[in-house]
């Protein structure tokens, strides 16, 4: 397959010859190809895309993969600012520290010299749309207007990005999606008129960034779309992680692998939404923004598989209140010891009223308050619920190392992090600090807790909060 030019596997030699199977590895000639195989197929494509009535598209594995496998790698289709975001970023590069502007459209930049700033097949085609319209700089229009550039210059790019899920027939009149696109429309309203693109085709393209944008880090506050990556079927329990580095173009490539050994034929999956929420609120915001019910084991199991981030204490001093069916969001609640029973309404009345508490005492997050907060909700809560390890994980960096609640909480939460993400593939900081504070109590294995957290730390991007603190473990250490 011929294409972009490459560097041969074999020889180092500039190559044009692409493998048809992976589209990364290139050759200078078909014999050098060929001499390659044996090693270039274990790491060839390990995908391969299926479709069904319930799922649409998706992928599996074409081969047992190892853990930590290369799975996919990919530069988007296009990316940009989220549509929800107010962040001002650079337009060539998308780094949020612009503090320039471009001189041809007056939008962010970086610096003058940035490469995406000056690349004619980046910022040269909006910059000169931007500048002749008029428009005044609101970032999180820069996707839509990329996607729309796409349409009318790389049609063949443009068909594999519509292709994916967009969801409009869920995002018409009277909806939060619809008004949003309306908006998006307005703004570049005297670009859109002057490429005939309607209403219709701005509603399909922020469906299509709802539905497939992922967030990206680096550069961070950016969303990228890609094509395969975003055929990865969400699981509450995924099989993959995913990170992000820049190509050479300094586009968000993303590399997606594999969180533990996985079998030929097994569906790949990743996570769409938050794992620390409880199984209400991880499906109905499935439902608001994938639009879809997901029916996985965790979900379907009123303990969420013994974590039990959503249960409530009983009042009678020793049961637990669960979900009879936790897929339907207007079960009953029961005890297991006793007749207990509440409606789902005043479960969820409960929930948030201690949400709205825990939202307002974590924005201060003082030691006092939080210590005080946490011990009302496990008056009604069972400890592992998840605004008790929400606050427990925000108290136990404030207490004292002799404090027996540090050591207490430390371990609940670390329990339910071993249960909800196994492998620390979503919550590998969140799991890392837990560790560095259970590092401190006295008669804990310092060293064996560090080097857990930085091993779980070892993907983190650079310049991050996980980067940082990987550093300040490696130093302890």
């Amino acid at each position: 397959m011929g294409g972009e030019e490459g560097i041969c596997e074999v020889c180092s030699s500039p190559a044009k010859l692409r493998c048809t199977g992976c589209k990364t590895s290139f050759y200078c000639t078909p014999e050098h190809q060929k001499q390659d195989w044996s090693h270039h197929k274990s790491t060839c494509r390990p995908w391969s895309i299926q479709e069904s009535a319930p799922l649409g598209r998706y992928l599996i594995s074409t081969r047992d993969l190892d853990k930590d496998d290369v799975i996919i790698t990919e530069a988007p289709i296009a990316f940009g600012p989220a549509l929800h975001s107010d962040q001002r970023v650079c337009v060539g590069c998308g780094d949020p520290k612009a503090v320039v502007r471009c001189p041809g459209c007056s939008w962010p930049a970086c610096r003058l010299s940035c490469e995406g700033l000056l690349d004619e097949n980046r910022h040269g085609v909006e910059c000169k749309l931007l500048a002749k319209a008029r428009i005044i700089p609101r970032c999180d229009i820069l996707l839509p207007l990329r996607m729309v550039i796409l349409k009318k210059k790389h049609p063949k790019r443009w068909e594999a990005l519509s292709a994916l899920q967009s969801h409009e027939e869920s995002r018409g009149p009277g909806t939060e999606a619809h008004d949003e696109a309306e908006d998006v429309y307005q703004q570049l309203e005297p670009i859109l008129q002057a490429f005939s693109i309607g209403q219709d085709v701005m509603s399909k393209i922020c469906g299509l960034i709802d539905i497939n944008g992922l967030e990206t880090n680096p550069p961070e506050g950016s969303v990228g779309i890609y094509q395969t990556a975003c055929l990865l079927e969400h699981q509450c329990l995924a099989n993959t992680r995913h990170g992000f580095v820049l190509d050479s173009k300094g586009r968000p490539k993303i590399v997606v692998t594999a969180l533990r050994p996985i079998k030929k034929g097994e569906h790949l999956s990743t996570t769409y939404t938050h794992v620390l929420w409880a199984t209400r609120a991880r499906r109905e915001h499935l439902q608001a923004t994938k639009y879809f019910s997901c029916r996985c084991e965790r979900c379907k199991d009123p303990t969420e598989l013994g974590s039990h981030l959503g249960a409530l204490k009983c009042p009678c001093g020793v049961g637990v209140i669960l979900p009879k069916d936790p897929l339907d969001s207007e079960t009953e609640w029961s005890c297991d010891l006793c007749p207990g029973l509440l409606t789902a309404q005043e479960v969820v009345e409960l929930t948030e009223r201690l949400g709205e508490d825990v939202e307002n005492v974590m924005a201060s997050a003082k030691k006092e308050t939080l210590g005080d907060l946490y011990s009302r909700l496990l008056v009604l809560l069972h400890p592992g619920h998840q605004h008790c390890i929400a606050v427990g994980h925000s108290l136990i960096q404030l207490l004292l190392p002799n404090d027996p609640r540090k050591l207490e909480i430390c371990r609940r939460i670390l329990e339910t992090t071993s249960v909800l993400d196994p492998y620390g593939g979503r919550l590998a900081l969140y799991t890392a600090v837990a560790l560095r504070e259970l590092s401190f109590c006295p008669g804990e294995a310092r060293a064996s807790h560090l080097t857990r957290a930085l091993d779980l730390l070892r993907f983190e991007p650079a310049g991050s909060p996980g980067d940082n603190l990987k550093k300040l473990i490696k130093f302890e250490l």
